[in-house]
């Protein structure tokens, strides 16, 4: 195998270089936003969150195959700050009149469904999230099925749910902003964990190979999305997440050990979803420039997020669930820093 690796096969461990990874994409995922393109939609980023995903909760199964722990903990991690968002949009509408893009139904019950990820009008972002629940069953039967009969059950499903990705109904089945193009991307995250655990060796360099997966994932970002160019996403997004987690030593990847890379990275989930009341406030101050937009929204999101984090992502985090030493299940009851 190419370079090293400080992997350990019996406990996969929290990397920060994957979440730093995940927190530049949600930076990315405002730039695309601050444009406010048509064709360039945001979806490259996005698709290396599901990509990821599948690859994070992949090895979280190997440490723990409990689906009840799985789907406990899945529902800790999603629903709190995503609902926290859509109640403080809901808020600054009901008090000043604010609202992101297009004006949604504020009504009671319309407000429940998007806090509970059944809809995403009042934050259209939060469509990816709603994306991410349809996949938890997916992600859990594609790593059993992997786990019972190898490979070729994730390969068979990746090659149907591609071939699904070019019909429209099936892509928008579940209405709204949702789209279930990029699905399959999950599924290949699962497959990069295994390919970890084979320890599959690399045909050139990594910074060879990152470089190359760099390149096409921005070709494919700033062309309109079609199911050959989120193809072409998920295809970069599992080169460079392989690469971040099997290559400690690559100093391509050093860009996601620095402190801002880190914050960014920790708060990164509710920086994606209050990333819109930033872009809308910097939107109201009439700013015809898209880097001062992005920029102006990141300085008004970060604060909101760090908070999201503190108050509301860190205490349910604190409740997920884990099997203790005599094999009962108990919350981790963990600090968090």
């Amino acid at each position: 195998m190419n370079g090293g690796s400080d992997i350990n096969l019996k406990k996969f461990r929290f990397q920060p270089r994957l979440e730093a990874l995940r927190g530049l994409a949600a930076v990315s995922v405002i730039g695309f936003h601050a444009v406010n393109d048509e064709v360039v939609t945001g979806m490259a980023p996005v698709v290396l969150f599901f990509v990821l995903s599948g690859f994070v909760l992949a090895r979280s199964l190997e440490n723990e195959p409990s689906a009840l722990l799985f789907f406990h903990n899945r529902i800790l991690r999603l629903l709190p700050a995503a609902a926290g968002s859509v109640l403080l949009i809901s808020a600054l509408y009901w008090l000043f009149g604010f609202y992101v893009g297009y004006l949604p139904s504020f009504s009671p019950q319309n407000v429940l469904l998007n806090a509970m990820m059944l809809r995403s009008d009042i934050n259209g972002p939060m469509w990816s999230l709603t994306v991410e629940c349809f996949a938890a069953p997916l992600i859990f039967a594609s790593f059993f099925g992997c786990r019972a009969f190898g490979i070729w059950p994730i390969i068979v499903l990746c090659a149907a749910l591609f071939f699904l990705s070019f019909q429209g109904d099936y892509v928008h089945l579940l209405g709204g902003f949702t789209n279930l193009a990029p699905l399959y991307a999950f599924v290949v995250g699962v497959s990069l964990h295994f390919a970890v655990i084979k320890k599959v060796k690399l045909p050139v360099s990594p910074e060879t190979i990152a470089l190359g997966a760099f390149a096409l994932l921005l070709t494919c970002a700033l062309r309109k999305q079609t199911s050959l160019t989120i193809l072409g996403e998920v295809i970069a997004s599992g080169a460079i997440i392989f690469l971040v987690a099997t290559r400690d030593q690559a100093a391509i990847f050093a860009v996601l050990d620095c402190v801002p890379a880190r914050f960014i990275g920790r708060i990164s989930y509710s920086l994606y979803l209050m990333h819109m009341i930033g872009l809308g406030v910097a939107a109201r101050w009439q700013i015809d420039s898209a880097i001062w937009i992005f920029l102006c929204a990141i300085i008004i999101t970060t604060p909101l997020a760090w908070l999201s984090w503190r108050f509301i992502e860190v205490p349910f985090q604190r409740l997920k669930l884990h099997r203790q030493d005599d094999g009962s299940i108990a919350p981790q009851m963990i600090r968090m820093m």
